[in-house]
């Protein structure tokens, strides 16, 4: 056990008491409309969040801004609490957010969308400021956002400016994206390299864990599609191109394939690792939908069961803190199914069966 993690995770296990429970959600669940969810909200720990949003916003507006305030405001106080070799391994976990930032405003410079839609939907973390994010949301295209990136000598620039080539080819973002995607676990690793204890090694893990879901979700989506634009940018059928390196045996797997697996060779190939069990979930339902969206749902969901099982492990190792932080995202998600089929005027059984309780 170390002491570095004391105090930091009795303050996430008092936070931990504060997510909603299942009566709050069933509360929500039988509110007349989005505008009764916000009203309800406000008076649970969103409540400062929902006041500074309905200044601006009602509704849908509200929430999701409130939400996504929130969220960046609790991963900041969370980097407060802690110090040295703990708090740079909570800063490796929430750059994915700094990553989803960047990528949300290469896509607003590709779509041209007004520069204050594009900073609206950020959640200011990681390195980038708020002044940052203002300067690349205001540049006039892809290309300019990823100058500006290096001339700021930021972390993924590099690997940005090496796919810009593939990106100008065909105008792309998925170019990009994948690029950004490797460039922060292969930071992430690096950093990781010279720490040979527990806690990065639970970090690795979890990483590694991300890495995998992520090429199973790709090589799934490529099965389903043509291999045609493979072969015509690659030079040959297989997925490897677009995956990503340093997961665990499914991502070796997937990554030595010479050809595109069908829905079910995967299902079969990877039914012996940590996602076989959602797989084979997500194959009976994709017989029936034929919708992928099954197995994202299904890994989704088997990611945050195994991260939020740490708050049952060592109560003072990083586990606490990735256990809190799945929590969390999953009670976000929750929580816009909620504002989403309320706006859309769903009925609750359809509200109540996409949402995940299985955390309490």
């Amino acid at each position: 056990m170390d002491t570095d993690y004391d105090y930091p995770n009795a303050r996430l296990r008092a936070m931990k008491s504060r997510l909603l429970t299942r009566a709050q959600y069933a509360e929500l669940l039988e509110a007349a409309n989005v505008e009764a969810v916000v009203a309800q909200l406000a008076h649970t720990a969103y409540q400062d969040a929902i006041n500074a949003a309905l200044v601006k916003a009602s509704g849908w507006d509200c929430l999701s801004q409130a939400l996504r305030r929130d969220f960046a405001d609790t991963l900041a106080r969370i980097t407060t609490f802690f110090r040295d070799t703990p708090q740079h391994l909570w800063k490796i976990l929430i750059a994915r957010w700094e990553i989803f930032n960047i990528k949300t405003i290469l896509r607003g410079q590709q779509h041209h969308i007004p520069a204050d839609q594009v900073l609206a939907a950020l959640i200011p973390a990681g390195d980038l400021r708020e002044s940052d994010f203002h300067r690349l949301a205001q540049q006039t295209s892809v290309r300019a956002v990823v100058d500006l990136l290096a001339t700021w000598n930021h972390a993924c620039a590099r690997a940005l400016l090496d796919a810009m080539p593939r990106y100008a080819e065909h105008t792309d973002l998925a170019e990009l994206e994948l690029a950004l995607d490797r460039a922060r676990y292969n930071i992430a690793f690096k950093e990781l390299a010279p720490l040979d204890d527990a806690n990065a090694e639970i970090v690795r893990a979890v990483l590694r864990d991300e890495i995998d879901a992520t090429n199973i979700l790709t090589t799934l989506r490529l099965s389903a599609a043509s291999s045609a634009r493979l072969v015509e940018r690659y030079g040959n059928a297989s997925p490897a191109p677009l995956l990503i390196a340093g997961g665990g045996s499914a991502a070796q797997f997937l990554i030595a394939q010479k050809e595109i697996p069908s829905v079910e060779q995967i299902a079969r190939a990877l039914r012996d690792t940590l996602f076989g069990d959602a797989l084979a979930r997500a194959a009976t339902r994709y017989e029936t939908t034929r919708a992928l969206a099954a197995f994202e749902d299904e890994l989704e969901t088997q990611l945050a069961r195994q991260q939020i099982a740490f708050f049952k492990r060592d109560p003072l190792s990083i586990g606490i803190a990735i256990a809190y932080l799945a929590a969390r995202v999953n009670e976000i998600r929750n929580l816009r199914v909620i504002g989403r089929g309320k706006a859309g005027e769903w009925t609750r059984d359809a509200i109540e069966k996409e949402l995940l309780l299985w955390h309490d």
